[in-house]
């Protein structure tokens, strides 16, 4: 595939590559107030890590920036059409001051027939995109809301707590929306956490993506642990979600991938079922 950077829609590189080949930022900032947020750490953080969401400079206002979200997905369509676009990495795309522009990308999505995967911590805003879909008749096979699951409210102080995250995914879900959760990252020590919300999620969620907390140091014993005790719970249960290792946690914990079991699927691994 083509490589392409434009204003609001690009190929994401790095860590962010291994959640989608497409994704759409309009917004840098946010309001949840992660303490582990990768965004105020690093060169970037100034621009990146505000604790509010503004709209991305290079887009001047939300009307440009519609012209030009669209402009770019008119010129990669047909790839877009088959991979899907992510929001966001540089924002929560369902706050109340981001949500907006979301809806209208998602609705000319919807329009040229483009699956959408939705990322956020923001347990209202997916019950509002959920309320918006009916309202708006859209085909929400093509829409995946997703919600980053830590286990540790106290770390994400702004953010709605992870429980609230969870019975927003089990609506969706019921209303025929593609599920994921991002468990990332595991902060050093809080593996029972991270497996407990995983346990709470398991029945709402199509995919897992689960990682590590950059910049931290971990055993290998207490991730293949970790690892052992997921893939004994799945093996104990329907095994139906799929989950995806991140390359962090692959890493520390000494996994051959090609030794995963069944359920384990690589980082593209097509949520919409169209690959």
């Amino acid at each position: 595939m083509k490589e392409f950077k434009g204003l609001a829609i690009y190929n994401p590189s790095g860590r962010a590559g291994e959640y989608s080949y497409w994704a759409a930022n309009f917004y840098v900032g946010c309001s949840n107030g992660c303490t582990y947020c990768y965004l105020k750490k690093g060169r970037g953080k100034k621009v990146l890590g505000g604790d509010t969401a503004e709209l991305k400079k290079t887009l001047k206002n939300e009307i440009y920036a519609m012209q030009m979200f669209r402009a770019e997905l008119m010129a990669n369509k047909e790839e877009l059409q088959k991979c899907g676009l992510f929001f966001s990495f540089t924002t929560d795309p369902l706050l109340t001051e981001t949500i907006g522009l979301t809806v209208l990308a998602i609705d000319f999505c919807q329009k040229h027939k483009v699956p959408v995967k939705l990322l956020s911590k923001c347990a209202e805003g997916m019950e509002a995109i959920i309320n918006t879909s009916e309202s708006s008749g859209w085909d929400v096979s093509k829409i995946a809301i997703g919600a980053t699951l830590t286990g540790c409210d106290e770390l994400e102080p702004k953010a709605s707590p992870n429980q609230y995250r969870v019975v927003a995914l089990q609506r969706a879900k019921n209303h025929g929306f593609r599920t994921f959760a991002s468990v990332e990252p595991i902060p050093p020590g809080m593996f029972d956490r991270a497996f407990a919300v995983i346990a709470l999620a398991y029945p709402f969620v199509d995919l897992f993506k689960i990682g590590l907390q950059s910049g931290c140091r971990y055993t290998k014993r207490e991730t293949f642990g970790f690892y052992q005790d997921v893939t004994e719970y799945w093996e104990a249960h329907t095994g139906q979600p799929r989950i995806y290792w991140k390359h962090s946690f692959v890493t520390a914990a000494g996994i051959d991938r090609d030794t995963l079991p069944g359920f384990c699927v690589p980082a593209n691994y097509n949520l919409f079922g169209n690959e």
